[in-house]
């Protein structure tokens, strides 16, 4: 049985009053947010918070487990890379940003390693696809924090092995807190203007 489409008034099909709503929900809020932010320039009403905006990097959001963060590189036992250098991350990744160098291993046992090994976080769109790729589990995601946004070149915001690959040596070491502490504290020396420019890469190995 097919129920009958309502009939709509001419305001409704001229859209009007939902229009008119919008309009009115998004002036009350300006308002508010306006107006108390303009009492708390003057230490006026500090108790009432304005826009529900996190205030980023004094508050910080919880991310969840299934939070897709910035990239590292695995390790083994003795602390070289886990990669084998197959290109399986970079065969799967739709944005093409992985590039991968491969060479021998001095160690015979182990056919290749990766010379090279970079993401272009400009390319990147965090979709997980190397993490799932990956055979050997040599590239998560699970750093819990988000890239980070500096640099005035493209060279910048390319992540080289070492980067990759100190994430996971800060992980294991000092929990998953310090990476966001190690990454706010480049921001606030920035803010300080102790920090003049984008600090340099770590050099590839």
């Amino acid at each position: 049985m097919v129920a009958p489409r309502p009939r709509l008034t001419l305001a409704e099909r001229l859209y009007l009053p939902q229009v008119l709503g919008g309009l009115a929900v998004t002036t009350r809020h300006f308002v508010r947010n306006m107006t108390l932010h303009v009492l708390h320039v003057f230490g006026v009403a500090r108790g009432r918070r304005a826009a529900v905006t996190v205030q980023y990097p004094e508050e910080r959001k919880v991310y969840s487990e299934g939070y897709r963060g910035a990239h590292r590189l695995t390790l083994k036992p003795d602390g070289s890379v886990r990669c084998t250098a197959c290109f399986l991350c970079a065969t799967a990744c739709p944005a093409k940003c992985i590039n991968i160098e491969a060479g021998e291993h001095p160690d015979p046992g182990v056919e290749k390693y990766p010379m090279r090994y970079e993401i272009d976080t400009l390319q990147c769109i965090y979709c997980g696809m190397c993490v799932e790729a990956c055979p050997c589990d040599a590239i998560r995601m699970d750093t819990y924090v988000h890239p980070r946004i500096w640099g005035y070149e493209r060279v910048d915001f390319i992540e080289t092995k070492a980067v990759l690959m100190e994430r996971s040596r800060v992980l294991q070491a000092r929990g998953r807190e310090a990476l966001m502490e190690d990454l706010q504290q480049v921001y606030r020396e920035e803010e300080a203007g102790t920090i003049h420019s984008a600090p340099a890469q770590p050099a590839r190995t």
